[in-house]
């Protein structure tokens, strides 16, 4: 179920669309299909000549990393897949164009290549980027060729990095740590064609063009003022005297606003053309109903149209209170979401994934309730920020970043790009804040983050914050937000707070729980490196969890992303596994019980969802647990009333022990005030006996463009066509007709993707099948012994490409604008903000701690003093110096947990930092290099806690990393950490 009424572009439609937006007195052609691609160095490939007929032809999106990713278990200690084709690779793209372009402007636009681009046309060097996730341009005009004669262009693409993501300079965000080490022209590529009197694009790389600039004022139900501007350039060689022309057009093609300005646009001139447009009774952007419009922005010259340009605008107002949270339009609204990495990798696919199936992917976040979304790191595609205006998620947009404060180089193209993201990204509604960095800054560095959003989004109201401000003092002048990281602690009280990623748990979707015959997980060799030992049921359990604990009870708490939405090969944690499975999704994009709990506590209408299944060996008796936003629910087995719950856990959860299964149907009711509003039913599947084939498609269909994805779900179901929830039967595949396997996978083995079998995990699983450049029908035939086959054909529709080109854009999908989201049926009770509740410590200042459990911090330890949060044991013996110090009581359910950055502050004063640490676990790093042992030890309820110090001056930012990492005792102790000022 999708929020808002989703309806499939026609092709009539689509036409109709464009020519709203414009004439075609410029064009963007679609330069995407038919590319040579050479995995090698040759030399001189840039070169007009050289002879490509050996090369591979594909189509962007394209990676080259496609077919070796997904293909290793995890490493474990947050080290992403490394095994991957590091190095220099070559693109080269033929095309012609028409006599009548010449003396126009021609401009290329890359969306973004990873991780180098080297571009080259008709072998000219035209420049070089290195983001990896920005947008950026050339202007081509003064090297082409057109009529019969060819053009050439050639892009030489390298994604090497250095093994160490730290050590990895200048671009310490191109490691697998951060993103799958996808490289290749994997996003979009398009040519701009133009009048020389025109609009220009909003990229500043390399052009040092801005284009428009739409912001709304003085906003409210009866109206709202629309300001436009339009950087123009006359690149002719005569004044020209120019009609600017600024019409918004509503959701559905109807002009509410027009207004005008005529001036002389001097030969070689730049000029920015501005207006004030009025709009009465403006339809305002909501998270729950995200009206978009349209600025058609158009130069005339008489009657004569010259260029024409559209940009996005949502009408809307908003504040973020550090008392109640966010408001849009004076409406409260929790925000609820995800982190998601920019490059989403995709099982068999890599990040090379056409616009059609990055919304597959966002219109599962929104089925799921959420209206937030925080890029990882780096921006998202141009699409993608798109997909956050028409589907109403708040967006919390970077520019590239790994972790830590960079100088030199690093920081020079960091800033740089953070410019150009702005420059690009700066209309879109979903915007609502710019992330500085995933790291703090210096005063300095902080000074130009303002000064770009000053300068190229002065009206934009949008805040500005850095993930892990608090590791220094130097942030709390210049952020307007505070990213907060696992949203225990809250570090600045004068700031309203967003959380960045919480919940970094990893369950695989096979594995449902302990009661279930094992599907290679809790027999696994590897189970016992597993920093996350937990199946599927636990996995959706801790959605809720700490979903309320972190944020969802706090009032004051504007809400926060879930890290992340989908299965990566980025920094797992559980060598089980080939992915880090902390998504709610899968790597191919099918749903874990994890998504059904989010969408059951976050979704407005009355939901509820029984976690797990209801195939159980007859002896079993378990706990069911249950999601709702119901205040009472009911759970039936085969219609006998088993047990009412009128107090859920967490707001959300709602708990049945001691349930015997009994083969039929197991029910639950959720009711409010007594009413019931919504039911669910699950029941038992008899013996698998079929194969079950269900294709997917783009809204258009599948385009044989070359790069175009056509999905299969493959289920083993029962007589009945239903899928049996612990099916991992091995299928076999044929495939005829012009398309490419690509595969799936298998979560908990290796060198599974792109093979031609897989096996299905709970029942059912996902292969993918790119398109060619001829059309025609595809045959898929799925075999597995002792099951019925099934067959599926799929038909690739043609793509207009005329020498190298095609005016057929990237397919997406529409939405109805005009459609609104209720307001939620209940929101569990919260307790107004307290400030009093606040840590606080005259040592452990700005004090932070992104573990599982929760810290605390507290005055004058001594013998008898509780060590743990969530353990009753005490200090049983301690050095006297330490009595009446500060001290930080852990969590020890962390004893086995790692994350980078676990535990930070800033040294309130000149100090003495002591900490205790079970040397039943090798030493981590931060303990080696920044502290000495005392040679004193603690004894701690019989264990001995060997004892570090070190001194730390007043502002320092002391940064601790997990205490452990793989195999260790089942006992483990967490460290402890005691703080003790320095006298003067």
């Amino acid at each position: 179920m999708i929020k808002r009424n989703l309806l499939v572009i026609s092709i009539l439609s689509f036409v109709f669309i464009i020519n709203i937006n414009a004439q075609e007195t410029r064009v963007k052609y679609n330069f995407n299909p038919d590319w040579k691609f050479i995995k090698a160095n040759p030399t001189n490939a840039q070169v007009v000549n050289y002879n490509d007929a050996s090369w591979s032809t594909v189509s962007a999106p394209h990676t080259f990393n496609d077919t070796d990713t997904f293909d290793d278990l995890s490493i474990g200690k947050h080290i992403g897949e490394k095994n991957q084709f590091r190095g220099t690779v070559w693109y080269r793209k033929h095309f012609k164009l028409p006599k009548s372009d010449a003396g126009k402007k021609i401009y290329i636009e890359f969306e973004s290549v990873r991780q180098i681009a080297d571009v080259y046309i008709n072998g000219q060097y035209l420049g070089t980027n290195k983001t990896g996730f920005i947008p950026f341009g050339y202007d081509l005009s003064s090297y082409l060729n057109y009529g019969d004669k060819e053009n050439i262009i050639a892009v030489k693409v390298n994604n090497d990095r250095g093994e160490h993501f730290r050590d990895n300079f200048p671009l310490v965000w191109h490691h697998e740590h951060w993103h799958p080490n996808h490289g290749g022209i994997y996003r979009n590529v398009f040519l701009h064609v133009m009048d020389p009197v025109h609009i220009t694009l909003p990229l500043y790389d390399n052009l040092k063009t801005v284009g428009t600039y739409v912001h709304a004022k003085n906003i409210s139900k009866k109206k709202a003022n629309v300001y436009v501007t339009a950087e123009t350039v006359n690149e002719s060689k005569k004044d020209r005297k120019i009609t600017f022309e600024a019409k918004i057009v509503d959701a559905n093609g109807k002009e509410v606003s027009c207004e005008r300005k005529t001036e002389l646009l001097k030969a070689g001139e730049t000029k920015t053309f501005a207006t004030k447009n009025k709009v009465t009774k403006p339809k305002l952007w909501y998270t729950r109903r995200p009206y978009m419009y349209k600025v058609v922005t158009t130069l005339k010259e008489g009657d004569k149209e010259l260029d024409s340009y559209t940009t996005p605008l949502g009408i809307r107002s908003f504040y973020f209170s550090k008392d109640t949270g966010f408001h849009n339009n004076g409406e409260y609204a929790k925000l609820h979401g995800w982190g998601q990495k920019p490059t989403a990798g995709w099982a068999g696919l890599g990040a090379a994934q056409p616009d059609w199936l990055k919304e597959f992917t966002y219109r599962l976040m929104d089925e799921a309730g959420g209206n937030f979304i925080r890029w990882g790191h780096c921006a998202g595609s141009p699409a993608e920020i798109a997909m956050g205006d028409k589907y109403g998620f708040v967006t919390l947009m970077p520019g590239v970043s790994g972790e830590s404060e960079d100088e030199g180089e690093t920081w020079d193209i960091r800033i740089a790009a953070f410019r150009d993201m702005i420059v690009y990204y700066r209309n879109h509604p979903s915007i609502f804040i710019w992330e500085g960095g995933n790291w703090a800054e210096t005063a300095a560095h902080y000074e130009e983050i303002l000064k770009i959003i000053k300068t190229y989004d002065p009206h934009g109201k949008r805040l500005m914050g850095n993930r892990r401000a608090d590791v220094k003092n130097d942030s709390e002048a210049y952020i307007s937000i505070e990213i907060g990281t696992e949203g225990w602690q809250r570090e600045y009280a004068h700031l309203p707070l967003i959380e960045s990623e919480y919940l970094r748990d990893e369950g695989p979707r096979r594995a449902w729980d302990k009661f279930t015959p094992d599907d290679n997980f809790w027999t696994h060799p590897n189970l016992s490196r597993n920093v996350y030992k937990i199946g599927s049921e636990v996995f959706a359990i801790r959605q809720v969890e700490d979903w309320w604990e972190k944020m969802g009870k706090k009032s004051y708490h504007s809400g926060g992303a879930n890290w992340v939405f989908t299965d990566g090969t980025h920094g797992g944690r559980n060598p089980t596994e080939v992915t880090r499975a902390s998504g709610e999704v899968d790597a191919v994009r099918l749903k874990k019980e994890a998504f059904h709990a989010t969408k059951a506590m976050w979704r407005p209408e009355a939901q509820i969802h029984v976690i797990g299944h209801w195939n159980y060996a007859e002896d079993t008796q378990k706990t069911m647990y249950v999601v709702s936003n119901c205040t009472k629910v009911k759970l039936y087995i085969n219609n006998k009333l088993i047990g009412t719950d009128e107090k859920a856990d967490n707001g959300y959860l709602f708990k049945f022990p001691k349930v015997k299964f009994e083969a039929g149907e197991i029910k639950v009711e959720g009711y409010l005030n007594d009413k019931l509003l919504v039911s669910q039913s699950k029941k038992t599947i008899g013996e698998p006996v079929a194969i079950k084939l269900t294709p997917i498609v783009g809204p258009k269909g599948w385009m044989a463009d070359g790069s175009d994805i056509a999905l299969v779900d493959f289920e083993v179901v029962d007589k009945n066509g239903d899928r049996y929830p612990l099916g991992k039967n091995t299928v076999n595949f044929t495939i005829s007709g012009p398309g490419i396997w690509r595969g799936g996978y298998n979560s908990s083995k290796a060198n599974t993707t792109n093979n031609q079998f897989l096996d299905a995990e709970a029942g059912i699983n996902r292969v993918a099948i790119r398109s060619m450049l001829e059309a025609g029908e595809v045959t898929i035939t799925a075999k597995s012994e002792g099951l019925q086959s099934a067959s599926v054909t799929i038909s690739s529709k043609g793509v207009t490409i005329s020498n190298g080109m095609s005016k057929e854009l990237p397919q997406t999908y529409t939405v109805d604008f005009n459609s609104e989201e209720p307001l939620p049926i209940y929101t569990p009770k919260t307790e107004p903000y307290n400030p009093a509740r606040v840590n606080k410590s005259d040592l452990f200042t700005k004090f932070s701690y992104t573990g599982n459990g929760k810290a605390a911090l507290r005055k004058n330890v001594h013998w008898g003093k509780k060590t743990y949060t969530d353990l009753e044991y005490n200090y049983t013996v301690i050095p006297r110096y330490l009595v009446g110090a500060e001290y930080v009581r852990m969590p020890n359910s962390d004893g086995k947990y790692w994350a980078r950055d676990q535990l930070q502050f800033i040294a309130g004063a000149d100090m003495e930092i002591y900490i205790g640490h079970d040397d039943r676990v090798p030493r981590p790093a931060f303990l080696l290099n920044d502290y000495k042992d005392t040679g004193d030890d603690v004894n701690l309820v019989g264990v001995k806690m060997s004892l570090f110090k070190r001194v730390a001056k007043k502002g320092e930012s002391i940064i601790m990393a997990g205490n452990s990492d793989g195999e260790v005792p089942d006992d483990t102790r967490m460290y402890f950490v005691i703080g003790k000022k320095i006298k003067k």
